[in-house]
């Protein structure tokens, strides 16, 4: 696979810890206060969950999906000595830890891809400050600053194992945003 046409790790995984850390939390007190529209916020919250899922071929899709079919479930109470509402609300409840360890156990991986890379990144920066490669001059656009030092990294001998390495971790524009931050970084502890 082309790097080209890897996914951005950076934006799925920012894009579903922001959702999910808006979303749960909302949700619980909803069910707290017995609110019913705490099984309507679950239902979008897990729709859209499914569909990053899905568009970035994450396998858990399908067990998200799965959650949502038992919260549609739920909305026909079984048996007619429990209220509808309460059984709705018990469903979500009961969910919500199953859930939030799926999108978690999914999330890892991508993690785990991101800190590898941003730690690559993060000494390459280091030994190129340490060899006089990096220097950057007031003027200079950033952006361009960065994509001319990535492609150093790239072909220069001593930093193309590491690069490449983490060229198969992560996309390129992943790259890009990691490694601008690292040159910022670097710069703002060497004033």
């Amino acid at each position: 696979m082309k790097n080209i046409d890897m996914i951005s790790y950076l934006d799925v995984y920012n894009r579903i810890n922001s959702k999910t850390s808006d979303s749960v939390g909302k949700i619980k007190l909803l069910i707290e206060n017995e609110d019913i529209s705490a099984s309507d916020e679950l239902y979008n919250f897990l729709k859209d969950i499914e569909d990053i899922f899905r568009r970035n071929q994450i396998s858990e899709f399908t067990d998200i999906a799965g959650y949502r079919v038992k919260l549609l479930a739920s909305r026909t109470a079984l048996d007619q000595r429990i209220p509808q509402k309460k059984y709705q609300l018990e469903t979500a409840l009961a969910l919500i830890p199953t859930i939030t360890q799926t999108v978690n156990n999914a999330m890892k991986p991508i993690e785990c891809k991101i800190n590898k890379s941003r730690n690559i990144i993060k000494e390459l920066v280091s030994q190129a400050y340490d060899s006089n490669m990096i220097q950057y001059h007031k003027g200079t656009n950033f952006s361009d600053f960065i994509h001319a030092l990535w492609r150093l990294l790239l072909n220069h001998d001593n930093f193309k194992k590491q690069a490449k390495l983490v060229s198969k971790y992560i996309s390129t524009d992943d790259i890009l945003l990691i490694l601008s931050e690292e040159v910022h970084q670097e710069n703002i502890s060497m004033k």
